[in-house]
């Protein structure tokens, strides 16, 4: 097998408490539902090219923390089950942390997001659509990926600082996968999409990919 052959790398994560939406009006999707994905990948882009100044709005949340919550400015309340650990972690990470190269909003992966959430809408959970679609199908429907490609799918925040703060944390996961979707290096082109959800009031899908040609219209 040739090593310089690429295999795409299934990311499966799932975080309830997050929250972003789609930035094109196409998508099924509607911009007055969510913060738009303009403004979650600009929040990624933030924390990739400086994430010593992103360390100094999670040290923020510190004194926001109480009896195992923390809210966010501008934000809603937050259990964690790390508690100041998972926060006070993040900071190190962020401090150590090498700038990476901004992410490029791609508007046919912002259309694969969309549809997913849209799939979910009646309170379905998760990466697998309703007619056995994985984020790579959907990723396919509007272009073509090429090397790796990873999603978020996330509940229940309604500002691009606190979906990012919050993904960057990833309290509760111990191997922080949210958070190595956002800092990974491979990563070039991202899509988002929000939409209403029956469970947690709504859905947000992020999507990822090394490279990524958008099929003509």
């Amino acid at each position: 097998m040739s090593p310089s052959v690429k295999f795409p790398i299934e990311i499966r994560l799932v975080q309830l408490g997050l929250f972003c939406a789609l930035a094109t009006g196409s998508a099924a999707a509607r911009q007055d539902e969510g913060v738009s994905a303009s403004a979650i990948i600009r929040e990624m882009n933030l924390a990739r090219q400086n994430p010593a100044l992103y360390a100094t709005y999670v040290e923020e949340l510190r004194p926001r923390y109480d009896s195992g919550s923390v809210v966010p400015p501008g934000g809603t309340k937050w259990r964690m089950k790390e508690g100041l650990s998972a926060i006070d972690e993040a900071v190190r990470f962020l401090r150590a942390a090498p700038p990476e190269r901004s992410l490029t909003l791609s508007p046919g992966m912002c259309r694969a997001a969309s549809d997913h959430c849209a799939d979910q809408a009646g309170g379905r959970t998760g990466h697998g659509g309703s007619d056995r679609s994985t984020p790579s199908n959907r990723l396919s429907r509007y272009g073509i990926w090429t090397g790796l490609w990873g999603e978020n799918i996330a509940y229940g925040k309604t500002t691009a600082r606190e979906v990012v703060l919050t993904l960057i944390i990833d309290d509760g996961q111990p191997a922080r996968p949210h958070r190595k979707n956002i800092f990974n290096p491979s990563f070039n082109f991202a899509g988002a999409a929000s939409g209403p959800h029956s469970g947690y009031g709504n859905v947000c899908t992020i999507d990822f990919a090394n490279s990524y040609i958008e099929r003509a219209k």
